[in-house]
């Protein structure tokens, strides 16, 4: 009990030291657990976004099509030369549009949302899930009007028409059977299959001779390696067949390994703050630690005047600091955890507590705290009693 009451009142004779040196370790302590459970979150996301990207590897064939028909890519097009021709791998065609959508028809609210014109093989290679119903297929007629929707336009209808079934709704001015809804899927960071939960599709009519211009072309790889080989493939098809259509391939395997790649760079940013947050704390606890030494030279000198030992007057100084970032230390792993929390809040991830955030903030800012004041207290080894009592007379 005497030792604690030693400690407490050496802590408070230097309220302004003490206040300085908490300050400082509260916030390294925050940014380095901040910094450690942001990037358990990110990295967790991205690892995710990896596994998904490659689960259902796809090129992406995006048609810039032009006013003129020989800039644009039909469907007769495609299904002369691209379809079937990568064959055991699933291809689609697809044509993307923002439609107007009645959400109440009494109170005239409407939903301004993507419709995908497409055919059955799109829940094949995109492997949609389904929530209710189903997906339409190649027996269904593309004359009638029926419309498979995402989760949110299903969530938006049913709360805007409560007292209604889950069977139509007005797309622009005509009236569409739904015949499906998509499950919620994942959100990914940065490419994910979101998409499908604010989108509705409705088939693409090719039994007008398939004149219909697409601006979408997406093959499924099942083997990620394969993708620079059937890239260099639907390049040469493009250019031998389609000079004069603009177009851009996205090459999904590719971005997996872009992906990775972030993953070192995120772990390198974030090393190199932490290491800096780390360095200023324990710079400033040093300085803090021979400020004190200065200033209580006299108080020194006479505990090493009676008797005590260098080792127990450092022991003494350094239970004094380590009560202050002890202290400080929790308190700034709370609030790194916090600023963590909100962060992850505000750009829509989905938060994940893990104790090795707290676990290394606390640990690591308490090694510094301990090691800057074993650099300062050095000093008491090489102090002559007699000499530090007469020069703060």
């Amino acid at each position: 009990m005497n030792s604690i009451k030693t400690v407490l009142k050496g802590v408070f004779s230097q309220k302004t030291r003490a206040v300085l040196t908490g300050v400082s370790t509260l916030c390294a302590a925050a940014i380095i657990t901040c910094l450690v459970a942001f990037y358990h979150t990110a990295t967790d996301f991205m690892s995710d976004e990896i596994d998904r990207i490659n689960l259902g590897t796809k090129i992406h064939l995006h048609i810039m099509s032009g006013e003129d028909s020989t800039q644009q890519l039909t469907y007769a097009d495609y299904q002369q030369h691209i379809q079937g021709q990568f064959h055991p791998y699933n291809t689609v065609a697809s044509k993307t549009q923002h439609t107007d959508v009645q959400l109440n028809i009494k109170d005239q609210q409407n939903g301004f949302y993507e419709n995908v014109i497409t055919n059955a093989e799109y829940a094949e290679t995109f492997q949609i899930e389904m929530n209710e119903g189903r997906f339409f297929n190649k027996l269904d007629h593309p004359y009638n009007r029926f419309v498979v929707i995402g989760h949110e336009i299903a969530e938006s209808l049913r709360e805007n028409n409560p007292d209604k079934p889950l069977d139509t709704m007005f797309i622009g001015t005509n009236e569409y059977k739904i015949l499906g809804v998509i499950k919620e899927a994942a959100r990914g960071m940065f490419f994910g299959w979101h998409r499908t939960n604010t989108a509705m599709f409705t088939f693409l009519n090719h039994s007008d001779g398939g004149n219909i211009p697409i601006d979408q072309v997406s093959i499924q790889v099942s083997n990620p390696d394969d993708c620079p080989k059937i890239s260099a493939q639907l390049t040469s098809i493009l250019s031998d067949k389609f000079p004069s259509v603009r177009y851009q391939i996205d090459d999904m395997g590719k971005t997996a390994q872009d992906l990775k790649s972030y993953l070192f760079k995120i772990r390198l940013v974030f090393c190199v703050i932490g290491f800096v947050s780390a360095l200023v704390a324990g710079v400033n606890i040093c300085n803090s630690m021979f400020a004190i030494i200065a200033e209580r030279s006299k108080e020194i000198g006479i505990r090493l005047a009676i008797g005590a030992s260098a080792f127990q007057v450092k022991s003494l100084l350094t239970a004094e600091t380590g009560t202050v970032c002890l202290l400080s230390s929790m308190l700034g792993v709370a609030v790194g955890e916090a600023i963590s929390g909100l962060l992850v809040d505000y750009i829509e991830w989905e938060y994940r507590w893990t104790i090795e955030s707290s676990v290394i903030g606390f640990l690591l800012i308490n090694i510094i705290s301990i090691l800057s004041c074993y650099i300062a207290l050095r000093k008491i080894n090489r102090m002559n009693p007699i000499t530090a009592i007469q020069n703060t007379q």
